[in-house]
């Protein structure tokens, strides 16, 4: 049997039989803290905008290649789609009526039953398989781990999660005749949604513009896996840009910064809090004097009369304004919000600009007040007062949520102590925070 090693130099061999690359000076290399990751060789150096990978868009794995060639679906679009692979067409009843997202995820479970007759098997044996799953994904993992996220907003999301991915497995399996349900089994399908969400782009961004012309659908109602590509680590401070050569269809992720001998090269997935690199990924990022990434989401009604349906917010572990606060200060609606006063300093202005809003309806203060004012402060004493003690309150709930589920044991394995360290992290912003309420009276 293969080494993982091995599986990784034919990987990288599959994707250079079409003409991509990985660049000379970097390597894939494994440590224990960030696994698999890229890595700048021993005596070899990096520069700005130098090209770290090359993918052939045919190397790609999505919805378009489960409809590709499918009478039902065929465009002068498709024609231009990454190549399809190996496999018996979905039934056309199936891949109309079910979500792409879904039959993107049922079309990796295909090439992964398929083995090594699939196209894309120098990808999928270097994936974790699905007897691993339950140390990726907090959402796969048992039941006992999940205990220790209980109090937090990680939890009720996945609750949420788990009763989607039940209901979109069951639904596709009833578009599919009944010699597809033994092999597409619900674990195969949180396998499938396992690697789509943890390694998956949005297509917008990869392929050229025109390729949406002619599908069934939008193109960021699914995404796309890139192989090799998606071995880069996140970090939230790497300059990187995803380019596409619409010609040569090829997709390159390119490094803006320099990297050195020994440095691990880093990819960029945008500006994700923790919770939502936990769900997504299974990681968190370590709080640091330079950078911190704690933050607790809270949502508020949204009020689709004034446009408002993005009503998620964030807490921050430090005031916005800290130079480590560089997640939250990309969710400021203004920059103005920086200069705010000191009791609104760890709170996305959307969030106090929300409570205003709520508490002025109908009222004699009017709602067109700036943005500016409110978080300044210039405003009804007793508004300011109101939007504080309403802070308050949603906060201190929120920190008595986590507190009364406090596990009852230690850690045992790397998830527990995995999500104990998430839960102390989300303790500490909302005792932060609301420490910084209590300057309001002062």
């Amino acid at each position: 049997m293969a080494t993982i090693s091995e599986r990784y130099d034919a990987l990288l061999r599959w994707v250079e039989s079409d003409g991509g690359y990985l660049n000379p000076a970097i390597e894939i290399y494994h440590d224990e803290i960030t696994k698999w990751s890229f890595r700048v060789k021993d005596s070899c150096s990096t520069g700005v905008d130098d090209v770290i990978v090359t993918l052939p868009l045919s190397k790609s794995l999505s919805y378009l290649d489960a409809i590709r060639d499918h009478p039902a679906f065929a465009s002068p679009s498709n024609s231009d789609a990454p190549s399809r692979g190996s496999g018996d067409y979905f039934p056309e009843k199936f891949l109309k009526e079910t979500p792409p997202h879904v039959v993107g995820r049922f079309f990796l479970m295909q090439q992964y039953l398929l083995g090594s007759e699939s196209k894309w098997w120098p990808y999928i044996r270097t994936l974790p398989q699905p007897e691993h799953m339950s140390n990726i994904l907090p959402a796969m993992w048992p039941s006992d781990d999940i205990e220790f996220l209980n109090g937090t907003n990680a939890s009720a999301a996945i609750q949420v999660i788990k009763s989607a991915l039940k209901k979109e497995h069951k639904n596709a399996l009833k578009l599919l005749p009944q010699n597809y349900h033994p092999e597409y089994t619900r674990p195969l399908y949180h396998w499938a949604y396992s690697i789509f969400t943890s390694r998956s782009f949005r297509p917008s961004l990869i392929f050229p513009a025109e390729a949406s012309l002619g599908l069934p659908c939008e193109l960021d109602d699914f995404s796309v896996l890139l192989p090799l590509y998606d071995i880069g680590n996140h970090s939230p401070l790497a300059k990187i840009a995803w380019t596409t050569d619409e010609q040569a269809k090829m997709c390159m992720l390119k490094s803006r910064q320099t990297y050195s001998a020994g440095e691990q090269v880093f990819n960029n997935y945008g500006m994700k809090t923790n919770v939502e690199l936990l769900l997504g990924y299974g990681f968190i990022l370590p709080e640091n004097d330079d950078l911190h990434n704690d933050y607790v989401h809270i949502k508020t009604r949204a009020d689709p009369e004034a446009g408002d349906l993005a009503a998620s917010h964030v807490v921050s572990l430090r005031p916005m304004a800290h130079r480590s606060s560089f997640v939250g200060r990309s969710k400021l609606l203004s920059a103005d919000s920086l200069s705010c006063l000191p009791c609104f300093s760890h709170i996305q202005d959307t969030l106090i600009a929300a409570l205003y809003e709520s508490i002025t309806k109908g009222g004699d203060e009017t709602n067109d007040t700036s943005l500016n004012k409110i978080v300044r402060g210039d405003i009804q004493n007793e508004v300011l007062r109101k939007i504080v003690d309403t802070l308050g309150a949603k906060l201190s709930m929120d920190l008595e949520e986590i507190e009364v589920n406090e596990p009852e044991y230690e850690p045992i394995n790397s998830n527990q102590q995995l999500a104990v360290l998430y839960r102390e992290q989300c303790q500490k912003v909302l005792e932060n925070a609301l420490r910084s309420l209590l300057t309001a009276d002062g």
